[in-house]
């Protein structure tokens, strides 16, 4: 080490910088550069025009889309040429448009008509009731309902769809798209995999849409502290592990999954805890981890016990960015452009624009797009569910936290950091250049000096008391502990050009 980064590292260490803790945050390996962002839509993306424009422009470059069972297969007619394809058509015209849009399919869920009578007594007929004829091989067969329609779907769309999503949250709680645990999901994947290879060998499969209940389901299993006063009893996703490496054709289908697949909302540390627990599971069963998107992330900025204020809800894009690429994820997918579930970057259908579109398009997509996270400089690493923490309990907290990103041409290298706790902090931040472009969460610019090889600044303290424990009438939630900031402090950025 020369004399210029000792006396960094030496003022550094003074001002509670720890150069020891980068190799364990680190990422494990330099991976391909992907595209990283992404969002979420509904059937307005097919049919407002100015919808792929605004979407485009916010910097997303793919869109998940549902293209579901009950909207091709209406009816009990077992010839795909008669299938409603009308959605389909609608997004191969929409990807000749916009060549550079990419597409991720949901074909998920079920029809009335096509129930399984052996979930006949498991909530209402609908969409969650999943297709007979599920363990009918091939799956291609016309008497295996989903295998077919899956099959038909690739077939015909393989050249204009990306990617392939089985289901939308098959394990959230009281049925709502899937009536059944992660043991009954195992074969509806599995026919997923087969038949959308089948129909084309090289096409990306992901998982279903997990949501909280396999993340605290599995905390509770065992013994950990889930972040609810009324976690499920087990893990959907851990269900389906135990179910499918009991199936001796599995391993050399790869699971039958090719990317894993989590949802995540409010709590922005959320998206480095869900992918470790989730990569546990996969470890601990199947013996490997596999390459990870959040195809659903979001909150809302009204407010109450699990949301945020406007400010706080553009940090929550920033942060939960940075703590997803901690832990390796590839894909972000925003909840979404418009607002008509709460969460959008423009008020109602691409109404007005919110301070979150500043901050989505002009501050993380201008300055993050092409970069890739180098370390964590500062903090702990998310909350450390696995280790027993607990979001209501602060002992983790170390005051503030950094990141550290660098541009894929190493031209430029990023900074990111927060306060985690109530108290504004004074912090040092290492410096490789002379100045850097400071940033705040609405894109307001300035430069900052570098003072004996770091940078000096104040970062405000957290704001956003929420979580459970804020619902004083309920005993139970309040027994969990502390409100929680599910957000840190206002973000900042610095921005530093590199000389060559």
């Amino acid at each position: 080490m020369n004399r210029y980064w000792m006396t960094i590292s030496m003022i550094a260490a003074l001002l509670g910088f720890n150069y020891a803790t980068q190799a364990q945050n680190s990422p494990a390996e330099r991976k391909p550069y992907v595209y990283p962002f992404a969002m979420c839509s509904n059937a307005t993306f097919l049919s407002n025009p100015d919808y792929p424009v605004k979407f485009l422009d916010a910097g997303a470059r793919m869109v998940r889309l549902d293209l579901a069972f009950a909207s091709v297969r209406k009816t009990e007619e077992f010839d795909p040429d008669k299938w409603d394809w009308t959605s389909f058509e609608h997004v191969k015209r929409l990807k000749a448009q916009y060549p550079d849009l990419k597409i991720l399919a949901i074909l998920g869920y079920g029809a009335a008509w096509a129930a399984d009578p052996a979930f006949a007594n498991v909530g209402k007929p609908g969409i969650a009731s999943p297709p007979r004829g599920i363990n009918v091989r091939p799956v291609e067969s016309s008497e295996n309902l989903y295998g077919h329609f899956v099959f038909e779907a690739v077939r015909r769309y393989k050249d204009v769809i990306d990617a392939w999503e089985s289901w939308n949250e098959p394990d959230l709680i009281d049925h709502a798209f899937f009536k059944g645990n992660g043991t009954d999901f195992m074969p509806y994947q599995r026919t997923f995999y087969l038949a959308a290879k089948r129909a084309d060998p090289n096409c990306v499969v992901i998982f279903s849409g997990l949501c909280f209940p396999s993340f605290e389901g599995y905390l509770a299993r065992h013994g950990l502290k889930p972040p609810t006063p009324y976690p499920p009893k087990s893990s959907f996703f851990e269900e389906y592990l135990a179910a499918v490496v009991k199936d001796p054709e599995a391993k050399l289908s790869n699971y039958y999954f090719d990317v894993m697949n989590q949802h995540t909302y409010s709590r922005a540390s959320d998206l480095y805890d869900y992918v470790s627990v989730s990569n546990k599971m996969m470890q601990d069963h199947i013996g490997q981890t596999k390459p990870f998107w959040i195809t659903e992330m979001g909150s809302t900025d009204k407010g109450g016990v699990f949301g945020k204020s406007s400010d706080e809800y553009c940090d929550y894009i920033l942060q939960s960015y940075a703590w997803g690429k901690l832990a390796g994820v590839e894909r972000f997918f925003h909840f979404q452009l418009d607002n008509s579930n709460g969460h959008g970057l423009y008020s109602g259908m691409l109404g007005q624009p919110k301070p979150a579109l500043t901050t989505y398009r002009d501050v993380l997509v201008a300055e993050l797009k092409n970069t890739r996270l180098v370390t964590q400089l500062h903090g702990h690493p998310g909350i450390g569910f696995l280790k027993g923490n607990s979001p209501f309990e602060g002992g983790w907290r170390t005051g503030y936290n950094a990141f550290e990103f660098q541009s894929v041409d190493d031209k430029l290298r990023i900074l990111m950091a927060f306060a985690d706790k109530a108290q504004d902090i004074e912090v040092a931040l290492p410096a490789k250049a002379a100045s850097a472009v400071l940033i705040d969460r609405h894109n307001q610019r300035s430069t900052i000096q570098a003072q004996d090889g770091v940078y000096r600044l104040t970062l405000k303290g957290a704001t956003n008391l929420a979580g459970w424990p804020i619902n004083k009438d309920n005993p139970d939630a309040v027994a969990l502990g502390n409100p929680e900031h599910l957000v840190g402090g206002a973000t900042v950025l610095l921005v530093e050009t590199l000389s060559n």
